[in-house]
């Protein structure tokens, strides 16, 4: 499994777990980085922010493409997850972290990323909490979530939404549609709107960093 290019944020502080920053489409490793001092500024967690192995327009990159009927190529998404989980595995071999300790906030693609990553099934070890924002619940031929496995009886991670009601981009209706098909099944989650774009605006900020200092 090839692995991904990442940005290593690094921690102000011990970094006893690891944080994974997952960017959207066209953005790259370093767009999220700027979040890291404003939602952990205690340095609690080691901070990574890989980068979707698919180019975009020569400058950002992406997770997954669309054809022009706006059908996503299922190998093209699980290979991009699988590269995902091949990171985010080494980088806890690397430091000498547990992946279920860890953290994965993604936004936009990297929302359908986070949590394909953190709730497929068969999958990876499953980390202790994740957050999508302004993203999706990715629907495709084989890939199997673990909440709809009547036989899974496996705890789940802490689950946060956030999404904008003006959101132009990934309408407001996705975020919750993720939110109703993960009720509907029984999963615990924190969900919450806010009145902005396609966007991390500062009362998410600071309700992102609040639910990241509020971790077990």
């Amino acid at each position: 499994m090839a692995e991904l290019r990442v940005n290593t944020v690094g921690t102000t502080g011990a970094g006893t777990r690891l944080l994974v920053l997952v960017h959207g489409y066209g953005a790259d490793e370093y767009d999220l980085a700027g979040l890291v001092p404003h939602i952990d500024p205690q340095g609690r967690f080691f901070s990574i922010s890989p980068r979707g192995p698919h180019s975009v327009m020569g400058i950002g990159a992406g997770w997954y493409e669309r054809d022009d009927h706006g059908d996503i190529d299922p190998a093209m998404f699980t290979g991009s997850v699988d590269a995902l989980d091949a990171t985010i595995d080494k980088a806890c071999g690397d430091h000498g972290l547990d992946r279920s300790d860890a953290v994965i906030i993604g936004f936009s693609q990297g929302g359908a990323m986070t949590l394909a990553s953190a709730l497929r099934t068969p999958g990876a070890a499953r980390p202790a909490a994740i957050a999508c924002l302004s993203g999706m619940l990715t629907e495709l031929a084989g890939l199997n979530y673990v909440f709809r496995d009547p036989a899974a009886s496996e705890p789940l991670p802490e689950i946060l939404i956030h999404h904008g009601t003006l959101d132009p981009v990934v309408a407001v209706d996705r975020g919750r549609a993720i939110r109703d098909s993960l009720a509907e099944h029984g999963v615990d989650l924190t969900y919450r709107e806010y009145p902005m774009q396609h966007e991390i605006s500062a009362a998410s900020m600071r309700d992102l960093r609040d639910w990241l200092a509020d971790l077990s």
